[in-house]
């Protein structure tokens, strides 16, 4: 592997590290049933009932079918390894996590609010925290990034809200959560950062 080989599997390895953690654990759920989305799916019911914080981030690594798995990757991988490159694992890492978190956190208020209490699985409020932080990476850079422009961004996203929003079971709620926390973290991220380079890590 060359050093230029090397460089480009650094700056997406996080992103990679997602989406193997989201496949084994699909994997896994195939053949154990209902055992990890019974311990593992976020609804706020579990919160009042027993405490079970846990669920904030299991519930982002469970997928209920092959069509859910494949399309939030899909997603993960174009968004995640331009952003990873961008902030670095660590940030990015914490993105992820962060903005699946304040995806639930709405949904929880969602399920307040209507008095209606339905587990919630899969990587969509993480992953649209993701493709947030791209759009304010774009805007930082005055509309372009590389080959994603302001206008495909938002096509983007509107597409992603339109496709959730014609589909049935769909948590609406969590993707809205997870796209503003991660604009809102990411624009903290850029505070004070010079937009004119490009940082590398190695």
């Amino acid at each position: 592997m060359n050093k230029t080989d090397l460089y480009a599997w650094k700056t997406k390895i996080t992103t990679t590290g997602f989406i193997v953690i989201n496949i084994l654990l699909f994997i896994v759920s195939v053949f154990s049933g209902d055992l990890l989305y019974n311990e593992g799916a976020f609804s706020l019911q579990y919160l009042l009932q027993g405490q079970q914080w846990w669920r904030f981030i299991t519930s982002m690594f469970l997928h209920a079918d092959m069509d859910h798995l494949i399309g939030n990757m899909l997603m993960l991988y174009l968004a995640g390894e331009l952003v990873e490159k961008y902030i670095g694992k660590w940030k990015y890492a914490f993105l992820y996590f962060f903005s699946g978190i304040t995806g639930s956190l709405l949904y929880a208020a969602y399920e307040y609010l209507t008095d209606s209490y339905v587990d919630s699985i899969g990587a969509s409020g993480a992953v649209f925290g993701i493709v947030g932080a791209l759009l304010v990476i774009v805007v930082r850079h005055k509309g372009r990034y590389g080959d994603i422009t302001i206008g495909r961004m938002l096509f983007m996203i509107l597409y992603m809200g339109y496709m959730g929003i014609r589909a049935s079971n769909v948590n609406n709620a969590a993707h809205i959560g997870g796209l503003l926390g991660g604009i809102l973290l990411t624009c903290f991220y850029m505070l004070g950062r010079d937009p004119g380079g490009e940082r590398r890590y190695g």
